[in-house]
């Protein structure tokens, strides 16, 4: 054991093969020590003394020397541990990508309104999507909170980040930004090789619909969020993406306004040959919807009777099921394309 041990500025420096493979940080924090008690005049029998610091050292400062500085999706420079084991989810397109990477036992707490997959029902909420509760978050312990810049307010990642809790938002805002905070989130949870398996399946399933869709017509499509007023999905949402991808052409893709109201003469005039519509709790049946459209019978897609619902939560939430909703549409839109699905 002497052998391994020399004196060098008056203290104990440990070398060898054992000091090599202790993490950086626990190795200057142990030579610290080693220094600093250098007055103490160790001799071989406290030598079990020093190997029991290295020890307790490397066990219980692990995370403090392995931790990372990441910069999230909106420049925040964020402390993580290499592999959270408390993670706090602040959105329903969070909590189900962390689940699409096998991370059901590393989620702590999720929001009310998380409720895919089923598994998701029975953890611990904190809240709601723009209200969380700080209290229940940090009664949680997290050692990770994942929040979005689109839903989640800026006071509440201030508020976590004064407490000194590690919080990470993403920032999609179409296809390829879910994909890339998918891969982010692999990153900062231990699950790269999983996220990169993921992504690499759904930009197949998404290539599968971009070539079946190429040289085909694309219907006119309008996409009906609520009945009074009439309001639908315009330039730069994630719906009217959606919408593109699966080969049609949005009505209000051009129209300045990210969620326009529509009227009754507007919508005749545009003349959609499709209409897509987010189904209502208390409209199980689609009664109110179907009765709504049957007072405007010139419209091509009331004509023909081709209105269809289209789950909210699959088009709206930044997660891997975007995917899903694109085929959907793409199978509403040109029924004749075959896709295959996961």
């Amino acid at each position: 054991m002497r052998k391994q041990l020399t004196n060098a500025n008056h203290g104990y420096e440990p070398q060898g093969k054992l000091w090599n493979i202790i993490p950086s940080a626990v190795r200057d924090c142990s030579t610290y020590i080693f220094q600093c008690t250098s007055f103490l005049k160790f001799e071989s029998h406290n030598h079990t003394l020093i190997i029991f610091l290295i020890v307790f050292l490397t066990i219980f400062y692990a995370d403090i020397s392995c931790a990372r500085t990441v910069t999230d999706e909106i420049g925040r420079r964020v402390n993580i541990t290499p592999a959270p084991q408390r993670i706090v989810s602040l959105a329903p397109g969070i909590t189900e990508t962390l689940y699409a990477l096998s991370l059901d036992d590393q989620i702590a707490g999720v929001t009310t309104f998380c409720d895919w997959p089923a598994a998701a029902r029975t953890k611990p909420r904190i809240g709601g999507f723009t209200n969380p509760s700080i209290e229940k978050i940090v009664s949680l312990k997290p050692d990770l909170i994942i929040a979005t810049a689109d839903g989640n307010r800026k006071d509440t990642v201030l508020q976590l980040e004064r407490l000194g809790l590690p919080v990470y938002v993403t920032n999609p805002s179409d296809t390829h930004g879910i994909l890339r905070s998918i891969l982010h989130i692999g990153e900062i949870t231990n699950r790269e090789k999983d996220a990169g398996i993921l992504v690499e399946k759904l930009q197949k399933r998404l290539k599968n619909i971009t070539v079946q869709i190429r040289r085909k017509s694309k219907p006119r499509v309008f996409f009906q969020i609520g009945l009074e007023p009439v309001v639908t999905a315009g330039k730069g949402t994630l719906i009217n993406e959606v919408i593109e991808r699966a080969g049609g052409v949005n009505i209000a893709g051009h129209d300045i306004a990210r969620y326009p109201r529509y009227s009754a003469e507007g919508i005749m005039g545009a003349s959609p040959e499709i209409i897509l519509f987010a189904p209502m709790v208390n409209d199980k049946e689609f009664t109110m919807v179907k009765s709504f459209w049957q007072k405007f019978e010139g419209i091509p897609a009331v004509k023909n009777n081709k209105i269809y619902p289209i789950k909210t939560d699959l088009i709206s939430r930044a997660s891997p099921r975007i995917v899903d909703a694109i085929e959907k549409m793409a199978s509403i839109f040109h029924p004749e394309i075959k896709i295959k699905y996961h």
